[in-house]
């Protein structure tokens, strides 16, 4: 029998794989609520067999939740206790999009020869939470657990995460930590991993206008008729500025300063500028509060138009005013903005600049706050230490993901920090036709999470 965390990683490997596959096998899409039933069961099983010493099932008014626990072999009052994070939920398919079906695990070479799995939910997000489970059982089994365990399984992140704030509101005290840690997303296109602060948040939000009670034709009435699409195109035109800032009023208000070593953290991140221009086909990058692309991205808030709706759009002409027009935007926020409060900004905005001669109706969709680790937070040291381990290679340090995770509920309702470390290849087409995980990012976040709960008591987390 093994007699290192390592060693016994070498060993049950195959074992881990194969439940790994099993587990994937399970539909479970939040949208629908395909399978979550039984992936919720198969969840519970699978904490249970790996080393955990009680589970749970948590009702909410949409999907379910899973709490589990493990607590460490030597009990003691000082012992830390991590949080893990997870969801149990993947994304809606089409299989004719995929090379093999997206509920039958399939292993065979990626395009750079490196095998992976490709099903869906393998990199988005079970295989990153089973890695969890698979370094517990492996502490369990070699040098034993040497700190108390929690994971939390959500079932409703692909459906925006409705009731996480509920769940972890309510079961703060269950929930209680020194850290939660997340792992989720893609690591770097260079092959280092990430270890990732906080996350952006998201205000969703959609603008409906309505003009005269039918299409027109343009000619008969063009000139004095008001045109919806025209009205958004307006509005829209009022909330930047030709330098890209965005002119909401208070909208930068609440935007948390950069500081020296965030300036020292965005010094020692790679980025390609010119590869990304390639990459994309695009002429250059768009004008907007930042000195750089990365300061762009992960300090400041965004204005985005997700789409635009209005009169024809088949092939060949038809000559109208549309009676209607829609239009979608999303908003990533930093910390500390309130989307709330942003929303309310926005909402201002659109009725100060309104002509009145066409209805226009505004809509929040959904909302999610940002969170923010600070940079020298004690916690840094154990994470990158861990990481580096776990990958052999340096990680890459980053005050937050570019996207959105649900962990502002954490930092609010526990008051802990928050980190992400993503354990999927970059190319994990998440959210995609053949979404997959490699089998050595599978096996490196395995040994990551490994070394993190030595590490945390090493430190003094």
């Amino acid at each position: 029998m093994a007699d290192a965390p390592d060693d016994y990683v070498d060993e049950r490997f195959d074992h881990f794989l194969e439940d790994l596959l099993g587990l994937l096998e399970q539909p479970s899409i939040s949208a629908t609520g395909e399978g979550v039933a039984e992936c919720t069961d198969l969840a519970e099983r699978l904490c249970r067999e790996y080393g955990f010493d009680e589970t749970e099932t948590v009702e909410t008014d949409g999907q379910p939740a899973i709490i589990a626990h493990a607590e460490a072999d030597e009990s003691a009052d000082d012992r830390p206790t991590l949080l893990l994070y997870g969801h149990y939920d993947v994304q809606p398919v089409d299989p004719d999009e995929w090379t093999s079906p997206p509920f039958e695990p399939t292993v065979r070479e990626g395009p750079d020869g490196r095998e992976r799995i490709y099903a869906r939910g393998a990199g988005d997000n079970k295989g990153q939470w089973f890695a969890h489970l698979c370094a517990v059982r492996a502490l369990r089994e070699t040098t034993g657990l040497p700190v108390n365990v929690t994971l939390l399984l959500e079932g409703e992140e692909e459906s925006g995460s409705p009731h996480l704030d509920q769940v972890v509101e309510e079961r703060a005290d269950e929930l209680a930590a020194d850290l939660t840690y997340v792992a989720d997303g893609p690591i770097d296109a260079s092959g280092r991993p990430h270890v990732l602060m906080g996350a952006r948040g998201m205000l969703y939000v959609q603008l409906d206008a309505t003009g005269p009670n039918r299409d027109l034709h343009s000619g008969n009435y063009g000139g004095p008729v008001p045109n919806p699409a025209w009205e958004l195109n307006r509005i829209l035109s009022s909330m930047k500025d030709d330098d890209g800032r965005v002119t909401i009023d208070g909208f930068y208000d609440d935007v948390r300063p950069i500081t020296d070593l965030d300036r020292e953290a965005l010094d020692a991140m790679p980025f390609d500028v010119e590869a990304v221009e390639a990459d994309l086909d695009i002429g250059g990058f768009a004008n907007g509060p930042g000195d750089s692309y990365l300061e762009k991205l992960l300090y400041y808030p965004t204005l985005n138009i997700a789409g635009f709706a209005s009169g024809y759009g088949g092939e060949g002409t038809k000559t109208i005013i549309p009676s209607t027009a829609k239009l979608k935007m999303d908003m990533r926020l930093v910390a500390d903005q309130d989307p709330d409060e942003v929303y309310e900004k926005f909402r201002s905005h659109v009725e100060n600049h309104t002509s009145g001669t066409v209805d226009v109706e505004v809509s929040k969709f959904g909302t999610m706050s940002p969170q923010r680790t600070p940079l020298d937070h004690p916690v840094r040291e154990p994470i990158l230490d861990a990481v580096a381990e776990g990958w052999n290679t340096e990680p890459i340090l980053k005050p937050t993901l570019g996207g959105s995770l649900p962990t502002a509920a954490f930092a609010r309702h526990l008051e802990t920090p928050v980190v992400v470390v993503p354990y999927a290849n970059s190319d994990e087409n998440n959210h995609s036709p053949d979404e997959n995980l490699a089998l050595d990012c599978f096996e490196s976040g395995v040994r990551t999470t490994a070394a993190l709960l030595d590490r945390l008591v090493d430190y003094g987390v």
